[in-house]
């Protein structure tokens, strides 16, 4: 283990060093005294100026001093208290999401005790922070001066809230009571028990509510009025008019002035339908024709009597026609059902075969006939697109139309399309088949507009018979090429200019081995000074052996049906386009 040398004795003697000359003696600094006596000095200067510091100010004033020092800290301490709960208060009261001035209605009931539980945590809280009596008795008082700031402001704010949601309440209440006496409308004694829970709840709750006998008495006065005329209502409607009256009668004293007058005049029409409805009844039920019935009606003298009957009458009417219409319908389609399965007319039973008219028996005739050669049916293009042109221009009466009544006439195909345009149009909805109303409507227009030019008559009812069979097979070739250049365009239809060069080019095309536009195919052109048959009146008997094998081929690879029609189309269009 080393050893640590004591010092010892002193190391540095005053004996001279060899060969050296003595310069200066030994001072107080190099014994070090003079520090001893400095630091002495300093202490006792220090003293005598503290002491002279307490005699210059005197001892009162230097506690005055230190009062005011311990003045200022505790109101420093009493700032920063007053700002925590001044934070609290803002918090609490005020703040946009969570304050308690932002909550409404019913949930606002329980704020003061909320608010009061939190205010004094919160205010514990800062008191444990205050170290002396005297900081703490000052916070008391600041403590208790917000506290009654944030009561009055919190109930004031649930006294508002309290007061609007008893306001809805009541008004709520009110309204069902009345929705509850009109209910029952046809029993006087729950209409008063209804009425008089709604006068209790109005009276109960005005002197909370700050209303006036007066405003009290008015509001009375507006629930029994409003009651009263409702309940009447609801007997007119029911038909009850005779109890409407007396009700009216014992309740009018207690009916506002302003709807007196609508209850009269609701009760003059109210009477006036009924001694129409029994006037209607008794019509009616002697039958008769709609003249002989309107006739009757005529002979009513109270005029509002009559001519509400008159109406009657004419509405029994048309609904005895659509009755009769809907049955008419259901009685075709269960006849063509049976002659579909029987391929023989036989098979419906006379009383309903009795009950249909003429065309439609001819119709089925004609279509148990097509059954009978097992042919497919084939469209006849005069009645197809004259029930197109009927759906465009007169919808309304395309959609009650009978369309069993074209079903011979008619291949499957377009009418299955007729059909369901008829119900997209009863529905008023928007199909594929309303397109192509509208384009077979732009098509015709564009015929018609192209036939105008060459002086060819075309307004329906004044062409012949040839004449409008032209005009459809001419309109059904324009459509198919129509389709087909939709089908090309990705379902994109033509432009109008493009359509007309479809119509020019098939007007415009020279018939084989002729030299004849095809214009003059239609019977009101120029004649064909050969002995040839025109285009349009060519049959599938005309049609070559070898075209007409090829075409059926063709229309197989294709997933066409092959009949005589589809047959001759394609031949024509192909003789068209030579």
């Amino acid at each position: 283990m080393p050893l640590v040398e004591r010092y010892g004795g002193r190391k540095v003697t005053d004996r001279a060093l060899p060969g050296a000359r003595r310069t200066a003696a030994e001072t107080d600094t190099s014994t070090g005294a003079n520090y001893q006596r400095t630091r002495g000095a300093a202490a006792e200067a220090a003293g005598n100026a503290f002491g002279g510091t307490l005699e210059r100010i005197g001892v009162a004033e230097y506690a005055r001093i230190q009062q005011a020092e311990r003045d200022r800290a505790d109101d420093v301490a009493l700032l920063e208290a007053e700002n925590s709960l001044a934070r609290f208060e803002q918090k609490a009261l005020y703040d946009p999401q969570t304050g308690a001035l932002g909550v409404k209605g019913k949930a606002a009931m329980d704020l003061p005790n909320q608010i009061d539980e939190a205010y004094t945590t919160h205010a514990g809280d800062i008191e444990k922070g205050l170290h002396t009596d005297r900081r703490r008795e000052a916070f008391a008082k600041v403590k208790a001066q917000h506290y009654q700031n944030i009561t009055a402001t919190v109930q004031r704010h649930v006294f508002g809230q309290m007061q609007e949601y008893e306001a809805g309440e009541l008004k709520a209440y009110v309204e069902n009571k009345q929705s509850l006496a009109v209910a029952n409308a046809q029993d006087p004694r729950r209409v008063q028990i209804e009425l008089h829970s709604a006068i209790d709840a109005l009276t109960k709750s005005a002197p909370r509510l700050g209303l006036g006998p007066e405003q009290l008495q008015a509001q009375i006065e507006n629930v029994q009025s409003a009651t009263h005329v409702g309940v009447i209502n609801e007997l007119l409607a029911s038909g009850s008019t005779k109890s409407a009256r007396i009700y009216f009668e014992e309740a009018r004293g207690q009916i506002s002035g302003d709807a007196i007058a609508r209850v009269e005049a609701a009760l003059k029409e109210g009477t006036t339908r009924q001694a129409a409805q029994e006037a209607t009844d008794k019509i009616v039920a002697k039958g008769g024709t709609l003249t002989e019935q309107r006739a009757a009606a005529k002979a009513i003298e109270d005029p509002d009597v009559r001519q509400a009957t008159l109406q009657a009458i004419e509405h029994e009417h048309d609904v005895k026609r659509a009755v009769e219409a809907e049955d008419n319908k259901a009685r075709v389609q269960a006849a063509y059902n049976l002659v579909d399965k029987t391929h023989d007319v036989r098979s419906i039973a006379p009383a309903d075969w009795a009950a249909l008219d003429g065309g439609t028996k001819n119709a089925i005739r004609d279509y148990v006939a097509q059954l009978a050669k097992g042919t497919p049916r084939t469209t006849d293009v005069e009645t197809f697109y004259g029930l197109m042109s009927k759906a465009g221009d007169d919808p309304e009466s395309f959609a009650k139309e009978n369309l069993l009544k074209y079903k011979a006439q008619l291949d499957d195909a377009d009418f299955q399309q007729l059909t369901s345009l008829q119900l997209s149009l009863k529905k008023g909805e928007r199909t594929a088949d309303n397109d192509r109303l509208e384009g077979v409507r732009t098509n015709k227009e564009i015929i018609d507009g192209t036939l105008a030019q060459y002086g060819y008559q075309t307004t329906e009812s004044k062409q012949k018979p040839a004449e409008k069979r032209a005009i459809a097979e001419l309109q059904r070739m324009l459509d198919r090429r129509v389709e087909q250049a939709s089908a090309l365009l990705k379902g994109k239809k033509p432009t109008n200019t493009e359509i007309q060069q479809m119509l020019d080019g098939i007007l415009a095309a020279k018939r084989p081995g002729k030299g004849y536009n095809f214009y003059n195919i239609l019977p009101f052109g120029q004649p064909f000074q050969n002995p040839d048959r025109r285009l349009i009146d060519l049959g599938p008997e005309d049609i070559p052996a070898i075209d007409r094998q090829q075409i059926e081929s063709q229309l197989r690879h294709d997933g066409m049906p092959v009949t005589d029609e589809t047959v001759l189309d394609a031949y024509i269009e192909h003789e068209i386009r030579k």
